[in-house]
């Protein structure tokens, strides 16, 4: 029997609509937690001029994230093109809600920057990608994943623009908020004192 394969995803990966609509990825993933990593905004593709989150490890870190069954496939390769492929060990995921019951048997993996980049004002935090990621926090937990997500994460304080409006905005894969979403989002990100740092355009 061939070994199944999961994805330990952080950033857009979270989001059921950005994994189904350009990644073919219609499998249901859980919410977990990966011990060891922590995440920032520190990701860039040389073809794309924005700032993505990328993973550095950190004993005794908490990655709050979503395990998801998946084949690694060259597109799937292609769109975390600014990552190593990294297996790691199942032992150190485990369910978000804190259930002691054992997680799927296969191979784990998680995406690791190739390089740790700070995002600066040719290279910004998109908050189009902010809210992907929130999106898909929201869906799988609700309010307090949310904010897990946003006191885990690192370096909001670089550049960060709100892309809403654009008729382009610069993250490519993106799930679309509703306004409620948004002014959820919005809300979360004042309440953790990091709103400040976002900029317009």
């Amino acid at each position: 029997m061939a070994v199944q394969d999961y994805m330990v995803g952080y950033g857009s990966l979270l989001s059921t609509y950005s994994r189904t609509t350009y990644s073919g990825i219609t499998t249901d993933a859980l919410p977990v937690i990966a011990e060891g990593w922590k995440r920032g905004w520190t990701v860039r593709y040389g073809d794309e001029r924005a700032t993505y989150a990328g993973v550095r490890p950190v004993r005794h870190a908490h990655l709050h994230a979503a395990l998801v069954p998946t084949e690694i496939t060259d597109a799937l390769r292609h769109r975390e093109r600014g990552y190593v492929f990294t297996q790691i060990d199942p032992a150190s995921v485990h369910h978000a809600d804190g259930r002691g019951t054992p997680l799927p048997e296969g191979r784990y993996w998680i995406v690791v920057n190739r390089e740790q980049v700070s995002a600066d004002p040719h290279h910004p935090i998109p908050q189009s990608y902010v809210d992907t990621c929130l999106v898909g926090c929201l869906e799988t937990g609700g309010e307090a994943r949310a904010r897990a997500f946003i006191r885990t994460t690192e370096l909001w304080d670089a550049p960060w623009i709100d892309d809403r409006a654009e008729e382009t905005p610069l993250y490519p894969r993106l799930t679309p908020p509703t306004p409620e979403q948004r002014d959820q989002i919005d809300a979360l990100l004042a309440a953790e004192g990091i709103l400040k740092f976002r900029t317009s355009r």
